[in-house]
């Protein structure tokens, strides 16, 4: 019972130190829900759960996994500009910050360990050919190992190297054919059976952040950069390979930069509602982000 009543304190401090901040203000959630409702969807593509990158436009099979392609609703022209563009920075105490369980983490670099799936054939019982995505191809070389499975032994865990890399783009999949030797596997692979697994990669001394610290949007993907006095600002960046927790980053950051890692989700809700509001030219509310320390966001002329 002590520890219920504990917990209901805390939400309720919660909610109050954003309350008087101005976040959860009825004022701008009504903003931000006209904001959303401006959004329309007027387009289409289709899509691989498991292959995101593939996108036709017309319903069929993932050429990858031979899974069945979903249909994913695209937005309007309104919605294709930089998503960091679309929030206001905001000010957040350290008591805030402790509350909500965000953190402070400093940008680094480091050797980062990852792998790349991929789905196939076999073409002989000792050579597999699977297909990459044109966006992978810069990790995948001559002499890679990767492990996976056949369907027809899935018990058997295969390994093998890559032997060669092809150098046409199919079109339609915007996928090259890898073919690989088999080094260890089930006797008697069958011919023209499916073939399952991961492509081993590691890259030495790239940018990195962790997957907690990374919004998924729409349009791309952002972080929140932390500067000095507790204003956060949203930043709009370009995401590599990934590992179990960490993101490579291939643009939008530097070492030795401050983001925050955690539920970014509340800060990014206050953020937009901000930039709503400034966009909508509204006096008010403008007054009241600056009486409060906020800095300016980007805005829409």
């Amino acid at each position: 019972m002590k520890k219920q009543v504990l917990a209901a304190a805390g939400v309720f401090v919660i909610v109050l130190l954003f309350w008087k901040g101005g976040f959860f203000s009825k004022s701008n959630i009504e903003h931000e829900q006209m904001n959303m409702g401006k959004a329309e969807q007027v387009a289409s593509y289709w899509t691989c759960p498991m292959h995101p990158q593939i996108h036709l436009d017309h319903p069929g099979e993932c050429p990858i996994c031979h899974m069945k392609l979903v249909q994913v609703k695209a937005k309007n022209e309104h919605t294709t500009h930089s998503e960091s563009e679309n929030r206001s920075a905001v000010m957040v105490s350290p008591d805030q910050m402790h509350l909500l369980g965000v953190q402070k983490i400093q940008v680094e670099r480091m050797d980062l360990v990852a792998s790349i799936p991929v789905a196939g054939r076999f073409i002989s019982p000792s050579t597999v050919a699977f297909q990459v995505y044109e966006s992978d191809l810069r990790y995948v070389k001559r002499g890679l190992s990767f492990t996976g499975e056949n369907s027809f032994s899935p018990e058997a865990e295969i390994n093998g190297t890559i032997s060669s890399v092809d150098n046409i783009v199919d079109p339609t999949s915007r996928t090259v054919r890898v073919l690989g030797v088999i080094s260890k596997g089930p006797p008697h692979i069958i011919p023209e059976t499916t073939f399952r697994g991961d492509i081993a990669i590691r890259l030495k001394n790239v940018v990195v952040i962790p997957e907690s610290s990374v919004l998924h949007t729409g349009n791309g993907d952002l972080v929140y950069l932390i500067h000095e006095e507790g204003h956060l600002e949203a930043q709009t960046v370009r995401l590599g390979m990934k590992s179990e927790s960490y993101y490579e980053v291939l643009s939008g950051l530097e070492p030795d930069q401050f983001i925050s890692s955690g539920p970014n989700f509340l800060i990014d809700s206050e953020a937009k509602i901000r930039g709503a509001s400034q966009t909508n030219d509204q006096p008010s509310n403008r007054s009241n982000s600056q009486s409060k320390g906020e800095l300016s966001g980007h805005t829409h002329h």
